[in-house]
């Protein structure tokens, strides 16, 4: 699925929607820069507001840590890793689903133990960096 030898064609669907578009990425990128570029593109694309991030999943990811569900699974990390190095010849049939992520977690108090009584909060998502380990 390329355009030329200069870019790979990737397919990406936003999850759980019939949303689709199709991005030529440049295979010298490395796998960090690769996911800047797609989020980048995706907000305009896929109308994200300023309160969702997106996470980049590898479509058919049926049996995952999550479950089942190919949409559910792990995302992409970043890396140094250059997108050539990490797809080589299985660029072609690979696509992509981007999954929304709330910047805000929702947290809803019971004020009492009647449920119309309650307090809701808003706070932001705190981001995990990705962090290599080695071998000990």
């Amino acid at each position: 699925m390329t355009q030329n030898n200069q870019y790979y064609t990737f397919y990406f669907k936003l999850a759980y929607t019939c949303q689709s578009k199709i991005y030529f990425v440049r295979p010298n990128i490395t796998i960090s820069q690769f996911i800047d570029d797609i989020k980048l593109r995706a907000r305009g694309d896929f109308d994200l507001t300023d309160n969702e991030d997106i996470e980049i999943v590898i479509t058919g990811q049926y049996d995952n840590i999550n479950g089942r569900d190919p949409e559910l699974a792990p995302a992409i990390q970043p890396s140094n890793m250059l997108l050539s190095q990490f797809y080589q010849n299985t660029h072609m049939n690979t696509s992509f689903y981007i999954r929304k992520i709330s910047n805000n977690i929702n947290i809803n108090i019971p004020i009492n133990n009647d449920n119309e009584n309650r307090f809701d909060l808003s706070v932001p998502r705190l981001r995990n960096q990705y962090v290599g380990y080695e071998n000990v």
